[in-house]
């Protein structure tokens, strides 16, 4: 009788090969990431930073960046879609609407908030974090990416409803857009149990490892919004609600770091 069980060298290659693919997608996640960066300093030095001549040509280039950006985003998704039996130009295609992703969302908070260049600023902000985010994704178990992914909006959160606590605009809205992330986390709870219930698949895709510890990613889940929902009451605290999510970010990715010891 035949055994179907790979041999050990194979299953070896097939690890190696899986961890080779990982490395090279951090190495262009990181790569892409920094370009991004540089992009965003360059903008900041002629969009906020320039004089009045530059900051007019700045304005032209993003504006024309955002339709582009736009263009290339339907595109992709469009085309990708469409010839989604090409392996090949599906990948192109992917590529194509992720730029066109950066450039609409990126010119639009640019241009959108340009007082004290508040949306640069954002914006140089949120892509080294959304960089350090992807890296936790390739490679961390996915409950890890989860699990940072919602401690880091909840701790933006917190930090948007103290630095609005005392705006006659964005008050409220901030409150109200608490709420929303409150009720999104209920949600996510509710997937996250569905999840658990059939062996880590939702709607028959794998979305956490098959040694997932469910009372970590429940514990995160409920003590985000938790905490989100105390800073949308108590603005005075968000502060020390920074520093709550913060240490929770570090002892999850401790947690997790050991796992993969």
């Amino acid at each position: 009788m035949s055994s179907t069980k790979k041999p050990i060298s194979q299953k070896h290659a097939d690890r190696e090969k899986q961890e080779s693919r990982t490395l090279t997608r951090v190495y262009y996640t990181f790569l892409l990431g920094l370009a991004a960066e540089c992009y965003l300093f360059l903008v900041y030095r002629g969009f906020i930073s320039g004089t009045i001549q530059a900051v007019l040509t700045w304005n032209k280039i993003l504006n024309v960046a955002l339709w582009l950006g736009l263009a290339a985003l339907v595109t992709g998704v469009v085309v990708g879609y469409v010839k989604r039996q090409d392996k090949k130009l599906r990948i192109i295609m992917t590529w194509v609407a992720g730029a066109g992703v950066f450039f609409f969302i990126s010119s639009w908070i640019m241009t959108r908030f340009f007082t004290n260049g508040f949306g640069v600023i954002a914006m140089c902000i949120l892509v080294p974090i959304l960089v350090v985010l992807s890296l936790i994704y390739l490679l961390y178990q996915p409950e890890c990416a989860l699990s940072a992914v919602v401690l880091s909006g909840a701790m933006f959160s917190v930090w948007l409803r103290g630095a609005s606590a005392h705006s006659d605009v964005w008050n409220m809205p901030v409150i109200a857009g608490c709420v929303v992330v409150a009720v999104l986390l209920a949600a996510a709870l509710f997937l996250v149990n569905k999840a658990r219930q059939n062996d880590g698949k939702l709607w028959g895709l794998r979305v956490f490892s098959a040694e997932c510890d469910y009372r970590i990613v429940f514990t995160v889940l409920a003590a985000a919004a938790a905490l989100v929902l105390l800073a949308a009451v108590l603005p005075g605290i968000t502060y020390y609600l920074m520093w709550v999510l913060g240490i929770l970010l570090f002892a999850e990715l401790v947690f997790y770091t050991t796992k993969l010891m």
